[in-house]
């Protein structure tokens, strides 16, 4: 075989020679030409090898049934999350002109029903983000045939209420969360030509929080008139984190000032204040904002259902039986934060007493106060009426505990102040604590 094949190439060699050099050349060029084009796949292939190898579409190694599912089950619930149409307020922003860009006029309607029982939707803060989840039609902003089933209102990092379609009408479900609180150590010497306030501001105490060490030492000692060169202040103040961000909320956790021989002290227990001898720095709240105990017509419900609709419209309050015009009390001092007129609740009044209690006050026919005025237990600051959607002439009264309503006719609220014997033990405890924090030069978060 070997001698076959050595004598084909002799007669190939001698055929090859005998050719003219023009021929030889052309023979040689298509050789070459054929050798390339047989070559091309190959290094076609070699160059591209990664881009055109498709990637697995499930991963080879071996999976069982129920957790191929989870994935997807996964997948779906980022899914349905995803907000379609989301909107953070800028200065001048109303909430009636996003819903107007929906045509869900009417929708806006019946959130505002639901919102009557929670009232997070009367003050729009620049900042403040909102998210929609609609359906209906592809194209969410042609404005015809859109369905709103959920909006989330994002009132902090800590603060949301999502509004969740029922039916015709809508349910709210408010979360707040308590998230962790960092203590931080502010000291400071009150210099000439200067002041305290103008002093634990520049130390980097929030001017709210210099204004409620003002009003807890206010029947003890007098800012204004008797604060002097080289007066000391030691405080210990309070951040709230939700996992490592600054919600923004802060409170005073304790505070001392020397004032030339003497010492004003204020300590937080159990959300109130009181001085180094657990005497209460606080005015009792009254049971009533009446001056006489009228008929309570509805009680404190939060789970009661709409007796038509059958959705839940939680009763926030107390309704008194009073006629229209009857003069209305605040049960405690506190500041004016709102006076607002709403389509459900009518005209209302909420008072803010400390960082832990709140009051409000519906179906106003009349405000005897202004927002941001000071405010003391006893003093007239309504009337009451039959304003926003009310079947009769009568006062709703809610009380509020960190942000959440509560029973006034119950036993949490602080009738009268001050620490009782057998917390005084724990009590002397912690401000013990908090005077070691305020004596150290620094102090770690906890």
């Amino acid at each position: 075989m070997l001698n076959f094949i050595k004598s084909k190439l002799a007669i190939l060699k001698q055929f090859m020679g005998n050719l003219p050099k023009l021929h030889l050349a052309i023979i040689s060029g298509l050789f070459i030409i054929c050798l390339l084009l047989l070559m091309v796949p190959f290094l076609f292939n070699s160059a591209t090898k990664q881009e055109i190898t498709m990637p697995e579409l499930f991963d080879p190694a071996p999976t069982s049934d129920s957790s191929a599912q989870a994935e997807l089950d996964n997948y779906a619930a980022s899914a349905v999350d995803v907000p379609d149409y989301e909107w953070v307020v800028s200065e001048g922003d109303t909430l009636g002109k996003v819903f107007s860009m929906f045509n869900l006029s009417s929708t806006m309607t019946k959130i505002l029903e639901a919102d009557k029982n929670v009232l997070s939707l009367d003050i729009i803060n620049t900042g403040d983000t909102y998210r929609f989840w609609l359906s209906g039609n592809d194209d969410k902003f042609d404005a015809k045939g859109i369905v709103l089933n959920r909006m989330e209102q994002v009132l902090g990092i800590e603060h949301q209420v999502v509004f969740e379609r029922k039916g015709a009408g809508f349910e709210y479900k408010e979360t707040i969360k308590e998230g962790t609180w960092r203590q931080a150590r502010i000291a400071g010497v009150v210099k000439s030509g200067s002041n305290f306030y103008n002093s634990a501001v520049a130390l980097g105490l929030p001017r709210n929080d210099v204004a409620v060490i003002g009003r807890l030492l206010k029947s003890r000692f007098n800012f204004a008139r008797s604060t002097a060169a080289g007066d000391k202040f030691q405080i210990i103040l309070s951040s709230q984190y939700v996992g490592d961000t600054f919600t923004g909320n802060t409170k005073i956790e304790g505070v001392r000032f020397f004032n030339r021989k003497r010492v004003y002290s204020a300590f937080s227990y159990q959300g109130n204040y009181f001085d180094g001898k657990g005497e209460g720095l606080e005015r009792a709240f009254s049971r009533y904002p009446l001056k006489t105990a009228y008929r309570i017509s509805s009680n404190f419900n939060p789970r009661r259902r709409h007796p038509i609709t059958r959705l839940i419209r939680p009763h926030n309050g107390t309704d008194f039986a009073v006629r229209t015009g009857t003069p209305v009390y605040a049960p405690g001092d506190g500041v004016v934060k709102r006076v607002v007129r709403h389509k459900y609740a009518g005209l209302y009044v909420e008072i803010q007493h400390s960082y832990k209690y709140r009051t409000r006050y519906l179906h106003l026919s009349k405000s005897l106060v202004r927002k941001g005025q000071r405010v003391k237990r006893g003093q007239k600051i309504a009337l009451s009426g039959n304003t926003g959607a009310s079947t009769g002439a009568h006062l709703h009264y809610e009380f509020h505990i960190n942000k959440k309503p509560i029973n006034a006719m119950g036993n949490k609220v602080p009738i009268a102040i001050g620490v009782d014997r057998k917390s005084m033990a724990a009590y002397k405890k912690k401000v013990s604590s908090l005077i070691k924090a305020m004596e150290n030069a620094s102090l770690s978060s906890t």
